[in-house]
């Protein structure tokens, strides 16, 4: 019998240790200066994963993270469909979801490589990640509203679910604008932002494993 709560640990925790592990590593040999990646004038987290030795840690850890969450979105589509009571498939959140996860390999795998057809799989595949996840989440809220989440004792991660979203949304379009029109300003925030972005995009991962231990979601890994 799988917990599968702990899948959505590993998406939360994983992505977590390995860019403050490569940052603390690029630190120390001299890859990079010391600063608070969460204040102005620091690195951005593509920054951690550019140089060696730190290049090796950021894309042994981060593949295996985008191939638990390629795991926690196939458990999400179960889970749903149990909750709901098979009323509705989540295909979309699933495709989105699977989609974010072949995203983040491709960022992690062309991190670092020379040449612009690199440099746009890069782009491509960091922008489909963010935006795709978060919508994934976003989607999954619709969901959620159609079941009684107070009989299942879910309503404050349901909450917090839907907070992180309206935030990710809110943020992501003030950032737009504060690039637009005050470009100078934001280049020096923009890094922080791009932490903070992905902290709490990390963190709907979280409080959808917190739901899946309440409801107590189990699988079983064999057929009887």
């Amino acid at each position: 019998m799988m917990l599968p709560y702990r899948i959505a640990m590993l998406c939360v925790f994983i992505p977590f240790v390995t860019v403050h592990t490569t940052l603390t590593i690029g630190v120390s040999v001299g890859n990079l200066a010391l600063c608070n990646p969460y204040w102005a004038d620091c690195h951005s987290i593509s920054a951690t994963g550019r140089q060696y030795p730190e290049f090796f840690v950021f894309k042994a850890l981060l593949i295996p993270a985008a191939v638990f969450m390629v795991a926690y979105w196939l458990l999400l589509y179960q889970w749903i469909q149990k909750v709901t009571e098979h009323t509705r498939k989540p295909s979309v959140v699933l495709g989105m979801g699977l989609v974010a996860s072949i995203a983040l390999i491709v960022y992690t795998v062309t991190l670092g490589a020379e040449g612009e057809p690199y440099s746009l799989a890069r782009r491509i595949g960091v922008v489909f990640y963010f935006a795709f996840t978060a919508f994934a989440h976003l989607i999954l809220l619709s969901h959620l509203d159609k079941i009684d989440t107070h009989k299942l004792g879910i309503v404050a991660q349901q909450n917090r679910l839907a907070i992180s979203a309206i935030a990710l949304i809110v943020t992501a379009i003030a950032s737009a604008a504060m690039g637009y029109f005050f470009d100078d300003f934001w280049d020096r925030w923009e890094n922080a932002y791009e932490w903070w972005f992905s902290l709490l995009m990390t963190s709907m991962f979280y409080h959808v494993g917190i739901m899946w231990r309440k409801t107590r979601y189990t699988v079983s890994l064999f057929i009887s």
